[in-house]
């Protein structure tokens, strides 16, 4: 069985001049401001959501796979993310370099 989610009213005022740029947005996307304005906010929490989990990622924190299951998206759109932002994991010594090596020779037996 679905659970239905809460939803939340959330108001907010901006000048005249965006307004308008929503509105002209809103008609060529075919929807109601209401929604543009909700689509804008998910995407952006989604952007943030990825962003904060590919700084853990980039301290080595978490591994890039779990830092796309934080962020609820696909191991394949954090790659891209990762590879358009150019960030990279931090340094491993030699050493820590073979000893994961080693370790994940027992799943390739």
């Amino acid at each position: 069985m679905r659970v239905k989610k809460m939803s939340k009213t959330i108001s907010t005022r901006i000048d005249d001049e965006d307004a308008e740029k929503l509105e002209k947005i809103a008609e060529k996307e075919h929807i109601d401001r209401s929604a543009l304005v909700r689509k804008f906010i998910l995407q952006k929490l989604k952007e943030y959501e990825i962003k904060q989990m590919t700084e853990l990622y980039q301290k080595g924190i978490v591994s890039l796979q779990e830092a796309a299951s934080q962020a609820n998206v696909s191991l394949y759109e954090i790659m891209e993310y990762v590879q358009k932002e150019n960030i990279r994991p931090p340094d491993q010594a030699k050493e820590e370099i073979i000893a994961e090596i080693e370790d994940s020779k027992k799943y390739f037996k």
